[in-house]
This record gives structure tokens, sequence and C-alpha cells, in this order.
């Protein structure tokens, strides 16, 4: 059994992901849906630390149905609020992606296109929640995320102020609250929050990504704010950052003192990034992952993958940087993961298990003990967990990968290459491609009985899957003859399952005439 805590009797905590203004963030597992979360929690010490401990609590509450108000993919959505215990806990959709501060600090200054791409996308989230009457307060990079689909998400409404009345203010008098490397003038000075003080944020965030560099520093937050209150912002171009002038001139337009100054709304900011967002493009093609110009160039496309790559290792760069797990504390891990995976099967929670046989893969540390055959298990073990909880996409992936672990490892026996593809033709049809695997089936029947025909019960479950593509695609000659092949050799008991299928779905041909 995991360790882990349950809150709830649902969710179940896996690993910190963080603190932020309203308490801790975990990752998680909803075990009855088998997906991911975030958790946010609100512990006693929080509540114990604060001079005012039921506003807090209106605070963490509201914020749950502050952020479940507004809809909109650039917003994580909320699944649940409660408590438990003297604890308050928050559910959300759980973002796969980078935080927009790393990106800054790892890339910056962005192209133009990827920082109008970013920029458009918060104005869009901006311009849902003030139609639907709530500000932000703390617009920032680090309450920003850019999924792995490219989509831009925009976290912790958790310090959103309500615009229209009949509700309680949830910001006592004197209480500032924001990031003021990001602040607006008047809400460092009376703490005034309206939709002009979250544009004049985004001035500061698009700033950031034009040039690598925050609109204003100074050695304390209080010089800081000091500037926002009087020093106009340098221009750009006078930094030297190459941007075209109606770019430049925007930036400075969010960037005024005066909030009357500023663009009139979050819509008329999206507007004037519309010149500089990619077009559409015709084909579609493979984009990199957390690529935030991908929903402009490709708008509504489907997803290749769902999976990032595992990093590929080259002797002597990053693999030697990662220090070896001690010996026994790897197997101990491997060990009792293996075993926690499952367990978590067992309990039909298949996404939760396969995330934990790949977090052993993916972890360079245990390079030493994961031998290739013992890599070749857990990853077949993962394919497997994935197909089971009818994630084939995910599943097609594994057994892809595991063939060619498979065709570079020796000894290897052939009944586990041609189960291998099997399971991947399979993965295949329920995925619909029809004729890929179709093509595969046909090989893998030729295969087996050339190499193992004695494994007639794969033999036949072969010819009884080929047989209901080829009914489904209108070859139905072939079908039938499959069919007949399934009844002819199926004389034992273990094989009466096989013929029975057939049976049924020659009938069926024949009811339906074809």
């Amino acid at each position: 059994m995991s360790g882990n805590r349950v809150i709830a009797r649902r969710y179940e905590l896996t690993s910190p992901i963080g603190r932020g203004s309203m308490g801790e963030v975990w990752s998680g597992y909803d075990q009855r849906l088998d997906r991911r979360i975030a958790v946010k929690l609100l512990p006693p010490t929080k509540l114990a630390e604060a001079d005012d401990p039921q506003l807090l609590t209106k605070r963490f509450v509201r914020e749950a149905q502050l952020t479940a108000k507004v809809e909109h993919p650039g917003v994580p959505a909320v699944h649940d609020v409660g408590t438990e215990g003297d604890e308050l806990f928050l559910v959300m959709q759980r973002v796969s992606g980078d935080d927009l501060a790393d990106v800054i600090a790892e890339r910056a200054p962005l192209s133009v296109s990827w920082a109008a791409s970013i920029a458009a996308q918060i104005a869009a989230v901006l311009d849902s929640a003030h139609e639907a009457s709530l500000i932000h307060r703390d617009l920032k990079p680090h309450n920003v995320m850019i999924a792995d689909s490219g989509t831009v998400k925009v976290l912790d409404f958790g310090i959103a102020a309500v615009l229209e009345g009949g509700h309680t203010k949830l910001t006592r008098t004197g209480e500032s609250m924001g990031t003021p490397a990001y602040m607006a003038p008047e809400q460092a000075m009376n703490n005034t929050a309206t939709p002009a003080g979250d544009l004049y944020s985004l001035g500061c965030v698009l700033h950031e990504l034009l040039s690598g560099e925050r609109v204003f520093d100074a050695p304390a937050s209080l010089g800081v704010v000091q500037k926002h209150l009087s020093v106009p912002p340098t221009p750009l171009r006078e930094r030297g950052v190459a941007v075209p002038a109606e770019l430049e001139r925007l930036v400075l337009d969010l960037l005024a003192k005066n909030p009357q100054h500023r663009p009139e709304n979050a819509r008329e900011v999206y507007r004037r990034l519309l010149p500089y967002l990619p077009a559409p493009e015709d084909s579609v093609t493979a984009v990199d992952s957390g690529d935030p110009t991908a929903p402009y160039r490709h708008p509504h496309a489907p997803r290749s993958s769902r999976h990032r790559p595992e990093p590929t290792e080259t002797p002597g760069e990053e693999s030697g940087e990662v220090p070896a797990a001690d010996p026994r504390e790897a197997e101990e891990r491997i060990r009792s993961e293996q075993q926690r995976a499952n367990e978590l099967v067992d309990e039909a929670r298949f996404t939760q298990a396969a995330e934990l046989l790949r977090s052993l893969l993916l972890d360079r540390s245990l390079r030493q003990q994961l031998t290739p055959d013992r890599r070749t298990k857990i990853r077949r073990n993962l394919a497997t967990f994935h197909f089971l909880g009818g994630d084939y996409r995910a599943a097609l992936e594994e057994y892809t990968t595991l063939l060619a672990e498979l065709d570079d490892e020796s000894g290897v026996s052939t009944a586990s290459v041609l189960e291998c593809r099997f399971m991947a033709a399979t993965c295949r049809m329920e995925l619909g491609e029809h004729q890929l695997a179709a093509r595969e089936l046909r090989s893998l029947l030729n295969e087996y009985l050339r190499l193992l025909p004695g494994e007639l019960e794969r033999i036949l479950e072969v010819r009884v899957q080929l047989a209901t593509l080829l009914s489904n695609t209108g070859e139905t000659d072939e079908a039938r003859q499959l069919l007949r092949q399934v009844l002819a050799v199926a004389t034992t008991e273990e094989s009466e399952l096989h013929a029975e299928q057939a049976r049924r779905m020659l009938a069926r041909l024949d009811e339906l005439g074809r």
C-alpha cells in the first residue's frame, strides 16, 4: 500500500509542487476517476499565522468559486473544493507544461511571434475574467504556464477581487496584494484593483518577454514600487530590442501611469497583437512541445502525441552529470514502485500505475540498476497498463519504443517480438488505423505460421482480428476465408472462444448479405 496521504477518501497527494499565496500546492491523482490533479491546501498553521483566519478561509473558498466562474481553456478547471479536518483543499486540473518564468530565464528575449502569442492568449483569458467581473491582481510569469499543447494557462486567481457589488471584499484596507515588479501604480499606491491594473501587469510581462529584462529593477521592493509610480519606462527600441514600432507603442500604452491612458480593455490588447500572431498553416506538422504559436498556426489541430519524448543520453554529455543513486536505495525504489504499480492496476488506476513506471524509466540516476533487460520488462508493463486503461495511443507509443529496444538486444525470443507487434497492431485497430493494422496483422499471421506454428491460440486470435477489420472495410471474401480457417482448426477446448466468435461473425455476414 502507498504511504501517500489521501484526502476526502479520494484525492491522493503524491509530491509537492510549491507554495503560493494561498497555501501549498501538490500534484496527485483522483482515485475515483483515475486522472492527474493538482491540489491546493490551506493548512491549519497557515490559518493560525493569519491576522484574520476567517478572512483567509473566506478568500480560499472564494478562490474556487472565482476560478470556476471563468470558463476559458486558458484557466485550469476546478474539480472540487472542501475541508479535510482543519484543512481546506481545492482540487484543480493539473497542467503539464513550463512555468513562463522558466521560459523567460532560458529563452528570453523571445521572438516577436512567441511573445505576441503568449501575450494574446493571456489577454484572451483576462477578457473572459473581466467579463465575469473578476480581476487577477497578481499577473506575473510565475502565475502563467505554457502547456505542452502551446496553450497558455493563467494560474492563481486566489487573490482575485470582485468587481460587482454584493460580495465580501476579500482584501482589507491597507493590505497590498500583488508582486512589486508587475504591480500597477494605483494598486501599489492605494490597493485599487481594476481591469486596467491587470493590463499594466500584462504590459510588464510583455516587456520582459521581448527584452528579457523587467521594466524596473531595484535592490529593494520599495525602490521597484517607487519607479512604477514615477519613472517613465524606457522604450524597448531604446534598450536595443528590435521590435516593430506599433508593438513598442502597445507596451508603452499598457505601462501608462494613468489607468485611463491604457488600452480600453483586454480585447483591445488582443486586437493590437493580431498583426504579430502567426498565420494558420495549411500543413499539419509536428510542433515542439510548449510552442505558444501552435494554437495560432494549427488551430484546434489534433495532437500527434501527449507524451514528451524521453531524453536521449549522449556519452560524455548530460548523461554523465547525473550521479548514480545508492545501489541499495535504488533497488528498493525500483522494487517498491513496481509493486505499487501492480497494486494500482488491481484497483483499476491505470494512469497512476503507468506514471510510476514511466518515472522509473526517465530517472537517469537508476541507469546502473536498469539494465536493458530490466528496462524492457518495465516498458512492457508500462505499455500493458496504458492498454488496459484504454489509452491506446500511449500504449502504441510504448510498444513502438519497445520494438526498437528489442531489436537492439541480443537473445530476444521470436515470441516476444511477435507479441509486441501484435499488441501494437491491436492498438492501431482500436485507434481506427485500420489499413495499417490490417497490413501488420497479415504480416504477423504469416510470421506466426512460418516461425511459431505451435502458437495456435495466438494464430486464431490474429485471424479473428484480421477478419473483423476486413469485414468492417468491405473485404468480406477474405474475412470469410479467415473465419472458416478458424473453425477448421479450432478443435480444442481452449480455442472454442475463437470458434464461437467466428461463428457469430459468419452469421452476421450472412444476415447482412455480405
